[in-house]
């Protein structure tokens, strides 16, 4: 079995890493995310703009991730993780996959003995990068609808970010788009999900749900509390006007 392994801190997931994922699990038959610490991104941005648990509940949640792992980064390489996972598969195959922004001549784990290695995975140049997303990062007034706000943190082509406030009792319509998928992080609070054939899902603080495209679905906070959620979407279109609307 080969284990692809990919590394970073992911803080925020973009466009980029959902390639290099996806490009990965074709390439391997596993994918583990071995994920930087808090303590990485602090040395290398400032601070991070999420934390470990909450990059990696998101990450745990992406279908074509197996594993996440944190590893000791206190070198800033992935050499840790990769010594860790050779223990941990040892019967198998560990491929170090990186993005295109990275060779032969760059990475110091290229020395790590008994792992192979697969550069150019997700494109042969770097789409994007979560330390210039954050730089250009702004936040904007928020946007006031009858069932609370909302506030666009990131945009541009094929991904946003977006803080939704669903106040207490309020709702969103009932809808789905055609262009795009959306992942929820829940900050603070509880909301149900209503579903096609009257399915419903409880969320609670930390969850996280996928939304593939084309599903019906409808966010309701029942509670007496707001309830705030980080929508990350993703896809062809990423626009207010991809909707659709029916009575639930």
């Amino acid at each position: 079995m080969r284990i692809g392994v990919v590394s970073g801190g992911f803080d925020p997931l973009h466009t980029g890493h959902i390639r290099l994922i996806n490009e990965a699990a074709v390439e391997c038959d596993k994918v583990v995310v071995a994920l930087n610490s808090d303590e990485w991104l602090t040395r290398k941005k400032g601070k991070p703009f999420m934390e470990f648990d909450d990059r990696a509940t998101i990450l745990e949640n992406l279908a074509n991730v197996y594993l996440v792992v944190g590893f000791n980064d206190d070198d800033d390489t992935c050499i840790d993780a990769l010594e860790t996972l050779k223990k941990t598969f040892p019967k198998d195959e560990i491929c170090f996959c990186n993005g295109g922004d990275r060779d032969h001549h760059s990475i110091p784990e290229i020395f790590v003995p008994n792992i192979t290695f697969r550069f150019g995975v997700g494109g042969h140049y770097k789409l994007d990068s979560s330390s210039r997303i954050l730089e250009e990062w702004k936040y904007d007034k928020p946007v006031h609808r009858g069932w609370g706000s909302y506030n666009v943190l990131f945009e541009k082509t094929g991904i946003k970010l977006k803080e939704l406030v669903i106040e207490p009792g309020e709702s969103l319509s009932y809808q789905k788009h055609y262009f795009r998928s959306e992942i929820w992080f829940v900050q603070s609070g509880v909301c149900e999900v209503r579903l096609a054939d009257y399915k419903e899902v409880q969320l609670k603080t930390e969850d996280v749900y996928h939304v593939p495209r084309g599903t019906w679905h409808q966010i309701i906070n029942t509670s007496n509390i707001p309830c705030h959620i980080i929508e990350i979407q993703y896809g062809e279109k990423c626009e207010e006007e991809d909707i659709e609307r029916a009575k639930y």
